[in-house]
């Protein structure tokens, strides 16, 4: 299994489903937040275009393991697929009841594993108890910091102990394995203070080092997990123009001492840190990197993945460094299929629409609206990212432009065939309506039919978008809450609320579209379902996926009653599903259970076989308590345990160590086009 620091077990729903491909495909199948495995994808997608040959270092085949097969050096060109299934197959469209369907790229749990960092908000729950016996929060009030002891914990043990063995790991003496070795890299920039851990993390991408491929690739991407959300977390603009330039020197690359998807990384580096300071020595401030960008785009390039990466770049720019006349750069882009002077990809006019819609204006509405319903427009990924960037536009503006943009959605709904474009709208919409609740306005529920469009494709869509509708309503019940004063959002919420308790039980949809149903009751919080919850948690005989997802939404609820935490723990212990392990762990996380956290370390000092014991490790990391530290820095450091297991247990500590509310990554995830397929957009979003 190769590159387990991007995540190969992260993405759980995978590996329930494809376990047994894992191995056959050498690890390159990542799921939700990657890519459809071969076999999946439908036969009128377009095939990403392969890479040329290696340019930079040889890869080194990984040595073997005496207790199973060799992990799989990264490959130069993608893997073969293999034949797509029939359109009719469950999941994919036919109706079906009972069984759970083929995982197939319309399916709802791509878009939410892109895109659940925000819902979840995992780290947040877990660093924000306020216990009433720490009279440090019983002075003062709410003004005081909101971060419990369980936060001082994590800080004393990531100085103490974790951060000292990702330093150990970082020596390939040590690390035995360039698994281990490129996982140490990302998690030390997760949680790196000093300027002097940057330069350790530079000297993964140091020719003269000869470190493996994929070591540099988590070396340029760690560069850009250096973004700190709080001010007083930050880097100062000095040391973060300096990472720039290192950056930029990557990919510009002058002497083609790099692969592409390496530059392609070291881009969405610069992405990563565009909202942190800038404006130091021949720095003028972001503008100065917003330009560079644009200027890199005009060039021509061997290889797609690296003028997405660049266009990826650009979208995490402050939208005031942009200037109207780049913006025309991407407008043509969209439209014309040229950038400047060049004739660029359809998969670029997609990633173009993915940018305006990030960094746009007002005027860019009527640009995405055309490219959504022109015909000679043929791309389905140009016209998905058009449908996504209108929702994401739609924040930006409000009164008629908003209502203008959610009229264009429903009116291209009855044209539009493709059932992605499709399910991507109606996030859209619902896109729309939150941005109104936000501003305390009601614009597109009093000039649109969106509130009814929502409702009836919830109620009575089609197959694969009524799990889309379920999600749509609620998000949008979550953002009215139970507290509106709003009659129109009462009643709306309301509805919402009786159409997803409904689909929860529904005979018209198969396991997995009913798990959408209640994944949405948690993210509405709907008290009234925590029974219905905890009876499908605790049922063995039911669907584990299904079951999965139940627990995780009584973790999105947060009533951590005994009736509540029993069967989840329970459920924990099962060793069947990985995704059954995942969505418990992250549940007990968001409901703040310490017990959890025994239960697993016990099963740790027990397990036997690398594959529990690879659950365990990912579980601890969903849960991220203290405790489980040490345990971790033992599995890394034992020369008894199997590459993988350390690999994961170093990736573990990262995602322990890491204290950001959000994964700085979730920047590239949230609403991104999963459907346009590339190399490195599969290997960063999988990352954990």
């Amino acid at each position: 299994m190769k590159r387990i620091v991007f995540g190969t077990l992260a993405v759980s729903v995978a590996l329930m489903i494809f376990a047994g491909d894992l191995w056959a495909h050498g690890g390159q199948y990542r799921g939700p937040g990657g890519a459809v495995p071969p076999g999946q994808r439908e036969p009128t997608d377009p095939t990403p275009p392969s890479p040329p040959p290696p340019s930079g270092p040889p890869v080194t085949p990984p040595p073997t393991t005496p207790d199973g097969p060799p992990s799989a050096p990264t490959p130069s060109t993608p893997m073969p697929t293999t034949p797509a299934p029939s359109p009719t197959t469950p999941g994919m469209g036919e109706k079906t009841k009972g069984a759970r369907g083929s995982l197939g790229f319309e399916n709802w749990v791509f878009w939410y594993h892109s895109n659940k960092a925000d819902i979840e908000n995992l780290k947040k729950a877990l660093y924000t108890r306020v216990s009433s016996e720490n009279p440090l929060f019983q002075i003062g009030g709410k003004n005081r910091s909101n971060r419990s002891d369980a936060t001082h914990d994590i800080r004393a043990k990531v100085e103490t102990t974790v951060v000292p063995a990702l330093l150990w790991a970082m020596d390939p003496k040590n690390s035995k394995h360039q698994d281990t070795e490129s996982a140490s890299y990302i998690a030390l920039a997760k949680m790196a203070k000093d300027p002097a851990q940057i330069e350790l993390i530079q000297k993964g991408l140091d020719p003269k080092l000869k470190h493996d491929l994929i070591v540099q690739e988590s070396a340029a991407i760690g560069l850009g997990m250096l973004r700190r959300a709080e001010p007083s977390q930050q880097f100062d603009a000095g040391e973060l123009d300096k990472v720039r330039d290192f950056l930029f020197g990557i990919f510009e690359d002058a002497d083609d001492k790099y692969q592409a998807r390496t530059r392609a990384f070291a881009a969405m580096a610069i992405g990563l840190l565009g909202d942190q300071p800038s404006g130091s020595g021949s720095y003028s401030g972001h503008a100065a990197t917003t330009e560079r960008l644009f200027t890199l785009a005009k060039a021509k390039y061997g290889h797609p993945d690296l003028m997405i990466s660049l266009l990826m770049a650009i979208g995490l720019q402050p939208p005031p460094s942009i200037t109207d006349g780049q913006r025309d750069l991407l407008r043509n882009c969209v439209t014309k299929g040229r950038f400047g002077r060049l004739d660029v990809q359809s998969l670029h006019q997609g990633y173009a629409a993915l940018t305006l819609g990030r960094i746009g204006t007002a005027k860019d509405l009527m640009v995405m609206q055309r490219a959504l319903t022109n015909r000679r427009i043929k791309d389905k990924n140009v016209r998905r990212s058009c449908a996504i960037g209108l929702g994401q536009l739609g924040r930006l503006v409000s009164g008629e432009d908003r209502v203008a943009v959610a009229k264009t959605l429903l009116d291209s709904m009855s044209k539009l065939k493709d059932p992605s474009t499709k399910n991507f709208a109606i996030i859209s919409l619902s896109d729309l309506i939150i941005a109104d609740v936000k501003q305390g306005k009601t614009d597109v529920v009093g000039g649109t039919k969106v509130r009814e469009f929502l409702l009836d494709m919830a109620e009575d869509g089609k197959y694969i978008q009524r799990p889309f509708g379920a999600l749509a309503l609620g998000l949008v019940g979550a953002a009215i809450t139970d507290e509106t004063t709003v009659p129109v959002y009462g009643e709306f919420r309301s509805k919402s609320l009786e159409v997803l308790r409904n689909g929860l039980h529904s005979k018209k949809l198969d396991k997995r579209g009913r798990a959408a149903f209640a994944t949405s009751l948690g993210i509405i919080k709907d008290m009234s379902s925590v029974k219905a919850l905890v009876k499908i948690i605790g049922n063995k005989k039911e669907d584990t996926e299904f079951r999965g997802y139940a627990a995780l939404a009584l973790g999105l609820i947060g009533q951590a009653t005994r009736d509540v935490l029993n069967p989840i723990r329970e459920a924990l212990k099962e060793r069947r599903s990985e995704e059954l392990r995942q969505q418990t762990a992250t549940a007990l996380g968001l409901l703040q259970d310490k017990d959890g956290v025994k239960l697993l370390l016990d099963e740790l000092k027990r397990a036997k076989s690398q594959n529990v014991k690879g659950q365990v490790v990912l579980a601890l990391a969903k849960i991220g308590d203290a405790r489980a530290v040490d345990p971790l820095v033992a599995l890394l450091k034992s020369t008894k345990e199997q590459d993988l297991t350390r690999a994961l247990a170093c990736a573990g500590l990262g995602v322990i160590g890491d204290l950001e509310w959000l994964p700085s990554l979730s920047r590239i995830s949230l609403d991104v086009n999963y459907r346009a397929s590339t190399d490195a957009i599969n290997e960063v979003l999988s990352l954990i």
